[in-house]
């Protein structure tokens, strides 16, 4: 496998993976992404960005994922954050159904915590529904530690988690 910033041939591939990804959701049952989808315009944002990657494994898109510097979001938490000091933000997770159940998350993670290591930060944040059980779970496989709630940008309760880098 192998994670790279998202090329512009990507983009549609991308737009489809997150429906995928909504439709997914809610067939669990879920409202995350429901009533506010990832649009392709915000995706296209976050290229324009550079924030966008994808994984790859044999040429083929098996994952995508948003990497920010910093989420306003995350300035307020119900809870504590374990680190205090600079951070980088997962965002907009989805593995595509060919390779759900692959490792394909476990190596986002990975991936995204070296890419945050480069550029100094001690620690890489994300949120999710507090009933996203199989993301809640990989988050714990991949040692991040639930660190309590925040309110997204939505108005949305999410569930946030850390992992420290040091």
């Amino acid at each position: 496998m192998k994670a790279e910033r998202a090329n512009a041939s990507d983009l549609p591939a991308v737009d489809a993976l997150l429906r995928e990804g909504r439709a997914y959701l809610a067939r669990q049952g879920l409202d995350q992404w429901q009533g506010f989808p990832p649009l392709p315009s915000e995706t296209r944002a976050h290229f324009d960005r550079g924030e966008l990657y994808v994984v790859r494994e044999d040429g083929a898109l098996a994952g995508t994922f948003v990497l920010v510097a910093r989420e306003p979001c995350y300035d307020a938490i119900d809870g504590a954050w374990r680190q205090n000091g600079a951070y980088l933000a997962v965002h907009r997770v989805a593995v595509a159904p060919a390779f759900r159940r692959r490792g394909v998350a476990s190596f986002l993670f990975q991936e995204a915590a070296r890419m945050a290591r480069a550029e100094g930060a001690t620690s890489l944040r994300i949120d999710t529904h507090a009933d996203n059980l199989p993301m809640r779970g990989a988050l714990e496989k991949n040692q991040f530690v639930c660190c309590g709630a925040v309110t997204i940008a939505t108005g949305e309760r999410r569930v946030a988690y850390e992992k420290e880098l040091i």
